[in-house]
């Protein structure tokens, strides 16, 4: 059950009780469901099949909270600079970081290696995402305040498995559809006052893992987000050919990336059912993960240090000419082997080309929105290039 070892109130421990104390569920009335799952203590986050449903048309128009900007807006510094959104980088960069100390303008937390942060290249200094999102609007599930922010197919998350004291390594996975209130699962698990279980269903490209039918790897993903501490933790995952939530012994903190096309960003909005259609496209012509897919894009942060890196900026395509160029390119990338980051970035980019009505269009909004080739990409470049393109960094699921 939820213990507090660790020094953490979100640490799995086994429940010695027959039966799991009533729990106050969302609305206030007393409650204690039928658990319509059963758990057990897993290393890794298990799967389930392709097809697991999220509804296109099950939309709600949300509340923002905090300011709220519009389109284009940036987190921006005590000197009205934009600032830009970060992660530890992979490897190299990763053990500087971890050896490396940064804390907040605004409230003075010290961020870890751990922690997500914005940073201002004019000034030299660090927003922590708490205080950067109180500038910025963020819709919120079914419209109510008490709910989480409101995620969305195609909006990306980031686990983070620790490879060793110094060397950390965010772990992509797209969602492929909302976050659903669990309290079943809640109960299940014994959560501790203020600890909410909710899921998602998500798809990833790991090499620890592969789907039923292809590659890739979906799942119904599955997190505790504690209210107090306001904190978002991925806690396991139900695996289509297994009858248990598998629940991860230490739960991982995880940041998410929600996309700009939001109208309440300021976006044009999505085609739920054409996103759907690309997902499953995508993840029909998925290959196995690569190796030295992940060589390249570690090989990019390398580049980054000595600001050689070049992503696909807008102002280097000027012409259709140019662009139809890069359309050719762009769509032989979708056909190398992938690595975590690969999978959003070929799932928007596939969506934009379907989107049309022309490739230079197409091309276009891949520039606006999504200017990456999927095999030269690492998640903490993925993270610092999109947070120039309207996406925003959050390190939990408050609003």
């Amino acid at each position: 059950r939820l213990g507090a070892a660790h020094g953490s109130r979100l640490c799995w421990q086994e429940s010695e009780s027959e039966a799991p104390p009533p729990r106050r569920a969302m609305g206030g009335t007393e409650s204690t469901p039928a658990p319509k799952y059963k758990i057990k203590l897993v290393d890794k986050i298990g799967s389930e099949q392709e097809g697991k449903t999220f509804d296109p048309y099950k939309k709600t128009r949300a509340v923002v909270k905090h300011g709220f900007y519009g389109g284009g807006a940036k987190v921006r510094c005590p000197s009205n600079h934009a600032m830009t959104a970060g992660i530890s980088a992979e490897i190299i960069r990763g053990i500087a970081s971890a050896c490396s100390t940064r804390e907040c303008e605004e409230c003075e937390a010290s961020l870890e290696a751990v922690d997500g942060f914005y940073y201002c290249k004019e000034c030299s200094n660090y927003k922590c995402p708490t205080c950067a999102r109180k500038q910025i609007g963020l819709p919120v599930v079914d419209d109510c305040e008490e709910n989480p922010i409101e995620l969305e197919a195609g909006d990306i998350l980031m686990a983070w498995p620790e490879i060793s004291d110094n060397i950390f390594i965010h772990h992509v996975i797209m969602f492929t559809g909302g976050l659903e209130y669990e309290p079943e699962a809640g109960v299940l698990l014994c959560c501790p006052p203020g600890v909410e279980v909710w899921s998602a269903n998500t798809i990833e490209s790991t090499a620890l893992e592969k789907g039923v039918e292809f590659w890739w790897y979906p799942s119904k993903s599955f997190f505790a987000r504690d209210k107090y501490e306001k904190t978002a933790k991925l806690c396991g995952s139900l695996d289509e050919s297994d009858e248990c939530l598998g629940v991860i012994e230490m739960p991982q903190p995880v940041k998410v990336l929600l996309h700009p096309l939001r109208p309440e960003f300021g976006g044009p909005g999505v085609d739920d059912v054409l996103l759907a259609s690309m997902i499953q496209e995508a993840a029909q012509t998925s290959k196995k993960y690569g190796y030295g897919t992940f060589a390249s894009a570690a090989g990019g942060n390398v580049k980054d240090l000595l600001h050689l890196t070049n992503y696909l900026k807008e102002s280097n395509y000027p012409t259709e000419a140019n662009r139809a160029r890069l359309y050719d390119e762009i769509v032989a990338s979708w056909e190398r082997s992938p690595i975590c980051a690969s999978v959003p970035i070929k799932v928007w980019q596939k969506y934009f080309v379907k989107l049309g009505p022309t490739p230079d269009e197409a091309v276009q909004n891949i520039l606006k929105y999504m200017p990456v080739l999927c095999h030269q990409t690492s998640p903490s470049q993925l993270t610092e290039i999109l947070s120039h393109h309207g996406w925003v960094l959050d390190d939990s699921f408050e609003p």
